[in-house]
């Protein structure tokens, strides 16, 4: 009887989580609008590394405007309180994950090797364990592979669209990463593995001295992997939406990511929603940017001169795209 309330418990924690991600996945899906009308603080500028500066001020002078505005308000209600419930609740979730990764014969180990360094910095670690796999889903060097994948992809194969994508989950990937930090070095939030309360002690803040000294003991609010890992999800699905299967297997990617990081005490549960936010809105306006760019690519006019040879002798033809 002890072992099925265990168990009825385990289960409850794993289906509470993995429904607490998927609603706060779904809002998203309201904020879609079938008629795109691009941001004027755009750029007509072509997806390249030198335009990327500008293309991250910009992007911030959008999320400003959309975090600030009457439309945003349900959706940021939906995080607030699914914070503050997480919040209220923290040390329970980080014990039922504990539980569920001994039941299930996962470690709350890091268990990642160095496979190159400098100087005595590391550079690359990877997995050697099925919990480190399950962590590394939202390290950057996954989602850099993924961009890598899709920008090798759009150059071979001449396809101006997984080159897009490519580009707009790099041009994601810093633009979340400056959010999630700033907010890391402002609340100063203890990780599970260094409370000194139940569920953490709040520094906002903090020296940064102390800080870079010892970042675990401040850098747990929000999740820079869950919230990297949903923004990757946002572009794919955005610019794939015929692909049905793509949501429910990043759904459920980044669920087991959230798990693992509540295993191995590296995130607590409240630490979540707002990555999941941050990540829907920058993955959002790199897919707008990466529409706005494509269309104005479709738009432009080339004219091509080609040599042609017919029984009528030899000359040029014009080849005229608009």
């Amino acid at each position: 009887m002890v072992n099925k309330t265990k168990t009825f418990q385990l289960n409850t924690y794993t289906k509470t989580l993995f429904l607490s991600l998927v609603m706060l996945l779904a809002p998203a899906s309201l904020f879609a609008d079938e008629t795109m009308v691009f941001p004027e603080a755009f750029t007509e500028s072509d997806p390249s590394l030198l335009n990327m500066p500008t293309y991250i001020y910009e992007d911030y002078q959008v999320a400003y405007d959309r975090v600030f505005s009457k439309e945003a308000i349900p959706y940021w209600w939906t995080v607030g309180l699914s914070t503050a419930a997480l919040l209220a609740t923290d040390d329970r979730w980080i014990a039922g994950s504990k539980r569920l990764g001994r039941r299930l014969g996962i470690s709350s180990n890091d268990d990642t090797h160095t496979v190159a360094e400098y100087k005595g910095v590391t550079l690359l670690r990877l997995p050697k364990s099925l919990g480190s796999y399950l962590y590394f889903l939202g390290d950057g060097w996954t989602h850099a592979s993924i961009a890598a994948g899709f920008l090798a992809t759009g150059s071979l194969m001449e396809d101006d669209k997984a080159y897009s994508v490519g580009f707009q989950i790099i041009e994601g990937m810093i633009t979340t990463t400056i959010a999630t930090q700033t907010l890391k070095h402002i609340t100063g939030h203890e990780t599970p593995n260094r409370a000194t309360s139940p569920r953490g002690r709040w520094d906002f803040f903090p020296n940064q001295r102390e800080y870079m000294n010892d970042v675990p003991s401040f850098d747990a609010f929000p999740s820079g992997h869950v919230a990297v890992a949903s923004m990757t999800l946002t572009v794919v699905s955005k610019n794939y939406p015929d692909k049905a299967w793509i949501m429910p297997t990043g759904v459920t990617l980044i669920s087991l990511l959230s798990f693992q990081m509540m295993n191995n005490g590296v995130h607590w549960a409240s630490d979540y929603p707002v990555a999941i936010a941050l990540g829907y809105t920058f993955g959002s306006i790199a897919y707008e940017r990466g529409q706005k760019n494509m269309a104005e690519s479709n738009r432009a006019s080339t004219t091509q001169w080609i040599p042609l040879i017919d029984h009528n002798g030899v000359g040029l033809a014009m080849n005229y795209r608009f």
